[in-house]
């Protein structure tokens, strides 16, 4: 009989976390921060910053607040509190008390953190992204617990996490040294094109040892155009010859 109340419990997050965030765009629109209604919305990799450019000319503390807090932490600590008010009044029929009130603050504190470090990459890179990942990861952790316990969650969850953080790391480490390569492979084609395009310009000391070997074959019984065929620079004939043009 717990599968209705997970479920309900379920909702119960999803809906305090988005109605969260749909009330604090309704608050940053009042103070010129205009937001879509939509974005509550859009959970994972959004396409375009919409935050960073609502507060185009704000500081980074300004979004990391707005972004790492109002929209990442309370949203969650929101769905939290609103799962563990209907497992514990629906599943484990007890009131919600002090302990779940630290238990609450803890959880605060954990995704504060959470939310500092994805605000401050966000703003680097400037790319954004929802929510999405931090409730399923949520998600999975509070049934798992809820279905088969603290301990045998912990047991399943900890080698799953291990292993989605191993694949997770290492597909991304490749991908960073395929594009890598792919640009110094480019740049590489580049620079050898620009070499073999480039003009070959003789220099005084490359004239003047083509102009000593010219004057050596002159004198082995050489003319001027056998000679001319077999060097780059125009060569000057012996007196009583007349000079070509190349």
């Amino acid at each position: 009989m717990r599968s209705p109340y997970v479920f309900a419990a379920v909702g119960a997050f999803f809906a305090g976390s988005i109605l969260w965030n749909l009330a604090m765009v309704a608050a940053l629109r009042l103070f010129r921060i205009n937001l879509s209604f939509t974005l509550p919305f859009r959970l994972f990799r959004r396409r375009e910053p919409d935050l960073l450019q609502a507060i185009h000319g704000k500081s980074i503390n300004e979004y990391v607040v707005i972004s790492g807090l109002l929209l990442f932490a309370c949203p969650l600590l929101a769905g939290i509190t609103a799962y563990d008010f209907v497992a514990r009044r629906f599943i484990e029929h007890s009131t919600y008390g002090m302990k779940n009130g630290a238990l609450s603050v803890a959880w605060f504190a954990l995704l504060g953190l959470c939310g500092l470090w994805s605000s401050l990459r966000q703003w680097q890179h400037s790319r954004e992204s929802g929510i999405g990942l931090a409730m399923t990861v949520i998600l999975v952790v509070k049934v798992a617990t809820e279905t088969m316990g603290a301990l045998a969650a912990a047991v399943l969850l900890t080698p799953a996490a291990l292993g989605g953080a191993f694949i997770y790391f290492g597909v991304r480490s490749i991908r960073r040294a395929d594009r890598r390569k792919r640009t110094t492979s480019r740049r590489d084609r580049g620079a050898e094109s620009n070499f073999v395009a480039q003009q070959f310009v003789p220099s005084e000391q490359y004239r003047a040892q083509q102009a000593g070997m010219a004057q050596t074959l002159m004198a082995s019984g050489l003319n001027s155009e056998q000679i001319e065929g077999m060097f780059l620079l125009p060569v000057d004939p012996p007196s009583g010859e007349p000079k070509r043009d190349l």
